[in-house]
């Protein structure tokens, strides 16, 4: 019995694995694609029923499988139509596969009932592992009315109800661990791999990116002979406001002019924030004259954007812009940054709050 509980121990930390490595750019906890609700419901489910054919004996005629553990974790890491799609699994496994009769009937019974009273229990304000002990309870006590309704008769009836709670919960709660620190281990990759490529303030692009989005742009650009614009801006007068207002009302200068930026671009330009109050904007598959109309338009939404500081007070922004565009303003395609840099320093030395190409 020990060595059969060994290997059901190591299926499901096998399959929790694959599961959160396959699924570790995605929050389990928060709402995801339909597509990918539906994949971790088929895994989930595929991993009731490789539980069910490793099933753990407790005497000559009885065994005990823990097919009940997915529909929990589907339950408290999932969505309704994750937790229905491996209880619905189960069910119809345990139908076809072992045949029609009354054990076989009950126990499609019982998996719908767990999975939706593990759904029930999930839906309400606990913490997760919360959720996952009173799902784990739930889910022993409508299985042990199951087992006492085809069990009751045996003379050893207690010990095999023993078994199965202590079994079960020792399982449940080993899952619960490593599906936790799973998941706590892809949150820290997820949190690491965004802070690697956005800033942390605007949520935009950082520099980094902008190097690497730069040269594929650039290899683009030459592959398919289309126009790459650059504009490359920065907030006039931007340290008035830190010294004036404060670091802090200087922070929310930078992430309104963020929301600005990428209400005045198109969907698919790339946007960064490349250092201190300098931004820039890759326009893509743009000549220059349209280029200069977006630039513009950026330009006049952040003069006419009102910016409220924390105190009440309203003040006024405004931003110089640089622009150069391939192959309409160079023909050296790799000088693209320096020729939007002298642009922007242009536009600055003549009055600001301009355009310059």
């Amino acid at each position: 019995m020990l060595k059969d509980l060994f290997i059901n121990m190591t299926i499901l930390i096998t399959f929790i694995s694959l599961i959160t490595q396959l699924l570790k750019n995605y929050s389990l906890e928060e709402n995801n694609s339909f597509s990918i609700k539906m994949f971790f419901g088929f895994l989930s489910g595929a991993l009731g029923i490789i539980l069910m054919l490793f099933t753990m004996p407790v005497d000559a005629n009885t065994i005990i499988d823990f097919r009940n553990i997915p529909i929990i974790m589907s339950a408290v890491f999932g969505s309704a139509l994750t937790v229905y799609i491996t209880g619905i699994m189960i069910a119809l496994f345990r139908l076809m596969f072992f045949g029609f009769n009354t054990a076989a009937l009950l126990g499609v019974v019982t998996a719908l009932i767990n999975t939706v009273g593990c759904w029930l229990i999930t839906r309400a304000a606990f913490k997760t592992w919360q959720k996952w002990a009173y799902s784990t309870f739930f889910v022993l006590f409508a299985s042990s009315i199951t087992l006492t309704y085809l069990l009751k008769d045996k003379s050893d009836f207690l010990k095999i109800m023993l078994i199965y709670w202590c079994s079960h919960a020792l399982v449940s709660a080993i899952t619960y661990w490593y599906l936790y620190y799973s998941n706590t281990a892809n949150k820290m990759y997820r949190r690491l791999q965004k802070e690697s490529t956005k800033d942390f303030l605007t949520d935009l692009n950082n520099v980094r990116q902008f190097d690497l989005l730069l040269n594929n742009a650039i290899n683009n650009a030459l592959q398919k002979e289309e126009h790459l614009s650059l504009l490359m801006l920065d907030l006039d007068f931007f340290k008035k406001v830190n010294d004036t207002y404060g670091h802090k009302e200087g922070d929310y200068v930078l992430k309104e002019l963020g929301k600005i930026l990428k209400n005045s671009c198109r969907e698919f330009d790339e946007i960064f924030r490349n250092g201190g109050e300098e931004f820039s904007v890759l326009l893509l598959d743009c000549p220059n004259a349209q280029a200069q109309h977006i630039a513009e338009h950026i330009r006049h939404n952040v003069e006419i954007h009102p910016f409220q500081l924390s105190n009440g007070k309203t003040i006024n922004i405004t931003v110089s812009i640089g622009l150069a565009t391939y192959p309409d303003t160079l023909k050296d395609i790799g000088k693209i940054v320096e020729k939007a840099d002298n642009a922007l320093y242009a536009a600055k030395r003549t009055g600001r709050n301009k355009v310059h190409t």
